[in-house]
């Protein structure tokens, strides 16, 4: 019986605290609709970045959501100011300066991440490289503690110039 539920979960079956929580979220959306439109197409591009990353977890998605929900926040705060009425939210979603700003709070979630990747990837390469010289220094002290045959590679030519056949 037990390998029957965690086959259920491995298929791709949702939990019951899954869907508690979206039948929470859904009955929220309603009640509060003009908030949640202008959070929907604010969004927008969180949405993207979350589908585009590899199954929906990373650095990225989480950036650019941020960044994209700093963006809305004052819009929110000015659609609850206005009455929080359906009106408002379509006056402020239909601002072109207003979902620029959004927008715009977005993509900079993406050059953060497009700016922090070159960086760790950089000081990655460079402390590969300082790892690979000290591994290469310690060998060369093996080597000349021991001598060539702790290198593993092949001794150089013998005496009468052949190389010995590798056993």
């Amino acid at each position: 019986m037990a390998k029957a539920k965690k086959k259920s979960k491995k298929s791709g079956g949702i939990t019951w605290k899954a869907r508690i929580f979206l039948i929470v979220t859904t009955l929220l959306a309603l009640l509060f609709l003009p908030t949640s439109m202008l959070l929907f197409f604010g969004m927008l591009p969180s949405l993207v970045a979350f589908f585009m990353s590899a199954k929906g977890v990373g650095a990225r998605a989480s950036t650019v959501a941020g960044m994209n929900l700093a963006g809305c926040v004052p819009f929110v705060f000015k659609l609850w100011s206005m009455g929080n009425d359906f009106e408002a939210s379509v006056d402020i979603v239909t601002n072109m300066n207003y979902m620029a700003i959004i927008y715009l709070a977005a993509a900079f979630g993406y050059m953060i991440d497009w700016v922090m990747t070159g960086i760790v990837s950089s000081f990655l390469y460079q402390k590969g490289l300082a790892r690979m010289k000290a591994i290469k220094k310690r060998q060369k002290k093996l080597i000349d503690m021991w001598g060539h045959q702790v290198s593993g590679l092949q001794q150089e030519a013998t005496e009468d110039g052949v190389t010995p056949p590798e056993s």
